[in-house]
């Protein structure tokens, strides 16, 4: 039966994770990955276009730094509906637990920053990239409102990601520019996925629905990580 299935897969993930992992503790993966610090190298950051490579690309979207024309712009102006992308590879699947943004400083003479945006991430497992949801569904973060201060935000749920995308979003069209910095720890413990049946209703107020899994949704659910693996307890 469905529920029987149901079940013995959370049996069965339960096993593995008491067996092969330590649980997870956000309040000690948040150490800042590098985009400061120069730990990440210019050749791991990426984008899907630059207004000018050489002093607004993509190497010069890092968080307090204020180097060439200070922070990442691309090409084009944003809008609801956002195509440009700053891209990080981390190589290796991290948890990400919070995300810091900052707009264009310039010395004084930048006027560029992003109110919102979006987070798409990729990990081996998935083979596709996913837009991120918080506990809400609700996927828009909110940015910054000046062009000198940093504006940080926890990620609640998490993030398992080796590439991580910033797609800056506006409700009207305008043109900004980015510096960010991503922070977590590398995860190098417990399961990488988990597949198993989708949860239901009971009644008319218990639902055992794993809204925030990341994986495939096609009857079950097969090769992500969800409300199993948030670090959450209750």
């Amino acid at each position: 039966c469905r529920q029987c299935a149901m079940w013995s897969a959370l049996a069965l993930l339960f096993l593995v994770l008491t067996t092969h992992s330590a649980a997870l503790d956000t309040a000690q993966c948040i150490q800042p990955l590098g985009m400061e610090s120069g730990a990440i190298p210019n050749s791991d950051i990426s984008a899907s276009s630059s207004f000018d490579s050489g002093n607004v690309g993509p190497q010069f979207g890092r968080v307090r730094t204020d180097s060439h024309g200070g922070a990442w712009c691309p090409k084009h102006q944003v809008t609801t509906e956002p195509t440009e992308w700053l891209e990080i590879d981390l190589h290796k699947v991290h948890v990400l637990t919070a995300v810091e943004t900052q707009g264009r400083f310039g010395n004084g003479q930048g006027q560029e920053f992003a109110e919102a945006y979006l987070l798409e991430y990729w990990r081996p497992k998935l083979g596709k990239w996913v837009r991120y949801r918080d506990l809400k569904g609700e996927e828009v973060i909110e940015g910054n409102s000046n062009t000198y201060l940093e504006a940080r935000r926890e990620l609640d749920p998490p993030i398992w990601a080796s590439r991580i995308r910033f797609l800056p979003y506006s409700y009207h069209r305008r043109t900004v520019c980015m510096r960010v910095e991503i922070y977590g720890c590398y995860w190098k413990d417990g399961v990488v996925s988990y597949s198993m049946p989708q949860g239901d209703k009971r009644g008319t107020t218990w639902e055992f629905y794993d809204a925030t899994y990341d994986g495939h949704w096609d009857g079950e659910l097969e090769r992500g990580l969800g409300q199993l693996t948030d670090g959450r307890v209750g």
